[in-house]
């Protein structure tokens, strides 16, 4: 298994009321991303306080530190935010459909934002693709499919 791919643990189901409203929590906060990155941070931290011992610990920094990384990312933070964001959320076990999303997600963005930090997306992307064959049916297509669409953004 590539580096940095680990044996996911399964999160609360959303079933479990204080996960599902961590999530919807997390959610409402994450509106302000766009507009107000300080605001959204401290949010954020807001949203821990908050739910720490509701939900379990590392659930919840692993969702904490997904949200923060696909919110910097989508929405063009700076390269210092982006790359703290992702060491921090890479520092957690993610399965092949999030590690690939995660590729995906910091490609589209330093294609678009930090050119500098394409060499770095390009090797989580090959990582990905080593562990293509691997996969099962659907997800190799569903992998497959996401690939093609950076490639198709690329030309």
């Amino acid at each position: 298994m590539p580096t940095k791919m680990k044996k996911a643990f399964p999160d609360p189901s959303y079933r479990d009321p204080a996960w599902s409203a961590f999530c919807e929590e997390v959610s409402e906060v994450s509106g302000l991303a766009p507009r107000d990155w300080p605001r959204f941070r401290a949010g954020i931290k807001q949203v821990e306080r908050r739910h720490a011992g509701r939900v379990p610990a590392a659930s919840l920094r692993r969702y904490l530190a997904e949200s923060v990384f696909f919110c910097a990312a989508h929405w063009g933070q700076t390269p210092r935010v982006v790359r703290g964001a992702l060491r921090a959320y890479l520092k957690h076990p993610l399965d092949t459909r999030m590690y690939s999303y995660t590729a995906a997600e910091y490609w589209q963005w330093a294609y678009k934002v930090s050119p500098a930090d394409l060499p770095a997306a390009e090797a989580m992307l090959a990582e990905v693709r080593e562990y293509l064959p691997s996969l099962d049916d659907h997800e190799r297509r569903n992998t497959e499919g996401l690939m093609a669409f950076l490639e198709r953004q690329r030309r």
